[in-house]
């Protein structure tokens, strides 16, 4: 696939920007049809550098372990997995991280149905520099202002969410890395999230197509509403397997509650409405707008303390028209104009 191998070209030399004496490690599996493809891809793209390759589920996890220790300082690693490799109680990723490595990783790729690996390539697209743009106009106007309206609705259903706060310190995944020493990133990306200061300020409805199971895979369906008062789920319109969801959440968290935390604007134009990724961590960075439900939130964590308990976060994919920072309007019919 050329189109593909020119995306992942760009991923090793635009986003990462190796040198022909930048060693490589591919691990890798081919259990599942997008995994094989983008491994066999990544293997033409890094013949011209040193460069070793493991498939993963082939080899003892001693193999694993005696390649990643004698990998030269500031190495990259591809990591294709069709689930997740772990040998510890962290993902691979996160360990190679902390050992001062670059890491590219493509999780979960068998929950991807084999009619989206079109899809799954335009998400790899190189588009750093609108990524970059855009989320430092959201993340100015998200400083600037305590408003946040979003409207949804079809056919002359009108729904409106306000969120009348102050935001949290947004975080980008951009694929810009000149600030960052060491850099890791999980692909696709192309995202900007943040949550409201006050999490009770957020008041009104929304139109939903897509959220996951408790398999972790998106389930995509005729758009429903979710009803939010001060901060929380309080009923909706959708099927019975979101109902599933949010009595699991209910059930397990203080005050049998449905809290919603982040704000997330997905920035990446392969992927939308009628554009699916059946995974959900890829599929959160489409253009257009997400929110979780549950009290985790890893980066945020500390907000609410370590005595209240937090244990889900799970994404809701919203079908959106026009998006208002204060008085700006960053979405028009669906589409971004900033």
């Amino acid at each position: 696939m050329p189109q593909l191998q020119e995306h992942l070209h760009n991923i090793l030399h635009q986003n990462y920007h190796i040198n022909k004496d930048c060693f490589i490690l591919l691990i890798y599996d081919t259990d599942s049809s997008l995994a094989k493809i983008l491994s066999d891809t990544y293997l033409k793209e890094i013949q011209s550098n040193p460069h070793q390759t493991i498939n993963f589920p082939t080899v003892p996890e001693s193999v694993v372990e005696e390649a990643i220790s004698v990998l030269p300082a500031h190495s990259l690693v591809i990591l294709v997995q069709s689930l997740s490799f772990r040998m510890t109680k962290h993902r691979l990723r996160a360990d190679l991280f902390r050992a001062g490595h670059m890491v590219i990783e493509h999780a979960r790729l068998s929950l991807n149905n084999d009619d989206e690996i079109q899809n799954y390539t335009d998400s790899l697209k190189y588009d750093t520099p609108y990524y970059v743009e855009a989320s430092t106009a959201i993340e100015a106007l998200l400083q600037q202002n305590k408003k946040l309206r979003i409207e949804s609705g079809d056919n002359g259903n009108n729904l409106v969410l306000d969120i009348n706060s102050g935001f949290e310190k947004a975080l980008k995944n951009t694929g810009d890395f000149s600030a960052n020493p060491i850099v890791a990133a999980g692909f696709p990306i192309g995202e900007i999230f943040t949550e409201a200061s006050e999490l009770d300020k957020m008041n009104g409805s929304v139109l939903v197509f897509g959220f996951p199971t408790l398999e972790h895979k998106t389930h995509f369906c005729a758009p429903f509403e979710v009803q939010i008062k001060n901060g929380c789920v309080v009923s909706h319109t959708g099927p019975t397997l979101f109902a599933d969801i949010l009595q699991r959440i209910s059930s397990e968290e203080v005050n049998a509650a449905v809290q919603v935390r982040e704000i997330g604007f997905g920035l990446n134009r392969g992927i939308g409405f009628g554009k699916t990724l059946h995974e959900p961590t890829s599929f959160e960075r489409f253009a257009g707008m997400h929110f979780s439900l549950g009290l985790k939130h890893a980066m945020y964590a500390k907000k609410l303390g370590k005595k209240v308990y937090q244990k889900y976060h799970i994404d809701i994919f919203c079908k959106v028209n026009n998006v208002f920072i204060g008085d700006t309007q960053i979405m028009k019919e669906g589409k971004y104009v900033i």
